[in-house]
């Protein structure tokens, strides 16, 4: 703890700029994305009927456990890097060498699937408002991935560039300054925490009580399909709705007053996500029968049983698109924070802790993230490396529970 302190001393690189409330913005925005505006109808569709509402509680109720460690370990070791300042502390060198780089990957994936994810939304959403149909040759990679035979195809297209457009963007934003990116992202999160509302509130009273019965439908025969396995097996696919809020940890040395703060933004921003997403699950299996609900953009597909119609599916898409947009900023800005506090800790080149003197920010990792990050988004599959984001998001998890015990 010692060492720590001096640690905490000497490191004046980074300015404490941030507040509890520009804090507790990052941790919605890292959080509340894809979960809720994708993952959500296949969860309901596939394997829990109406019970996915129970899954999101469940999974809440776990994630805000995590939240509770990562909020003890902040207020300790308020450093960047969060997990892996901890496992650093807590076990030593080697095995936090080991979860850096499951971190880093981890937000590699992370922005990936975000980005792609923001493509589409802006696509269709293009479509919606003047009828354009974008030529998928500039909106899809070259390269795709079969899940039946689990091999490599061409997909006949050339780039997806409205991916790497919004990379590029996020990047030039990061490198600006941390101040500058926490304001645009609260911005982004009352828009979509205000959509959300619209659509609980707009399409309550148009629920169809029958569409709750039976709330766990029958097992089909296997584990996964419906009834209370299968409420559980859509638990652990909508886990990746709330992972996020460890972005907040990874700024903790650009905080102002961060034993208080980052305890209120990590429980905070689980709690206010856990709410929504209950209202919003509800209201959205109420609406239409659950196996309607397969699809990539539920809630226009929830709409269609209200008298709103296309002006209330163009609200919910720029919904989508500032939800993805601040996950994409906040694990990027997550990632770039990870690598400046491995190469402080001279696990990496001392490169990437390199503080532009202007701007107050890790300008030389943040460019290397978003040039990497940009040509993988632009011409490679996303499909199968999104499957390990929840995966190595566990991970962090387990060793920041077992850093607390230590």
């Amino acid at each position: 703890m010692v060492t720590l302190q001096v640690e905490i001393d000497t490191q004046i690189e980074f300015k404490r700029t941030l507040t509890w409330w520009q804090l507790l913005a990052i941790g919605l925005g890292a959080i509340i994305g894809a979960g809720i505006f994708v993952l959500s109808g296949h969860a309901a569709s596939r394997y829990a009927g109406p019970s996915v509402i129970v899954s999101f509680i469940l999974t809440g109720i776990i994630a805000l456990f995590s939240a509770l460690s990562f909020s003890e370990l902040g207020a300790m070791m308020p450093l960047a890097g969060s997990v892996y300042t901890y496992t650093y502390a807590a076990l030593g060198e080697y095995l936090a060498w080991f979860i850096g780089w499951n971190s880093i990957l981890l937000y590699l994936f992370g922005v990936m699937t975000v980005t792609v994810a923001w493509s589409e939304y802006v696509v269709k959403f293009i479509y919606i408002v003047s009828d354009f149909n974008a030529t998928r040759a500039i909106v899809q990679a070259p390269f795709g991935w079969n899940e039946t035979t689990e091999a490599f195809y061409v997909t006949g297209q050339a780039i997806n560039l409205p991916a790497i457009a919004i990379t590029i963007a996020i990047t030039v934003l990061l490198i600006i300054g941390v101040r500058e990116t926490a304001m645009v992202n609260l911005v982004l999160v009352v828009i979509k925490i205000i959509i959300l509302l619209i659509f609980i509130f707009a399409c309550c009273k148009y629920v169809n009580t029958k569409n709750y019965d039976p709330f766990f439908p029958t097992n089909l025969g296997s584990f996964s399909e419906y009834g209370v396995t299968g409420m559980l097996q859509a638990s652990t696919y909508v886990f990746f709705a709330y992972v996020g809020f460890d972005s907040v940890s990874t700024v903790a040395q650009e905080v102002k007053s961060p034993e208080k703060s980052l305890p209120i933004a990590l429980i905070g921003s689980t709690i206010i996500s856990l709410v929504l997403y209950i209202g919003t699950c509800t209201v959205m299996v109420g609406l239409v029968p659950y196996a309607s609900l397969d699809s990539n953009n539920p809630l226009n597909v929830a709409i269609k049983a209200t008298p709103f119609g296309l002006w209330l599916s163009i609200i919910m898409n720029l919904g989508g698109i500032a939800g993805l947009t601040t996950v994409g900023m906040m694990v990027m800005l997550s990632q770039t924070r990870i690598f400046y506090a491995m190469a402080n800790d001279g696990l990496l080149p001392k490169i990437f802790a390199r503080i532009h003197r202007r701007w107050i920010t890790p300008w030389i990792a943040t460019l290397i993230c978003g040039i990497f990050c940009a040509f993988f988004s632009g011409f490679c599959p996303v499909d199968i490396l999104g499957e390990t984001t929840s995966i190595g998001a566990l991970v962090s998890y387990i060793f920041a529970h077992v850093s607390v015990v230590v």
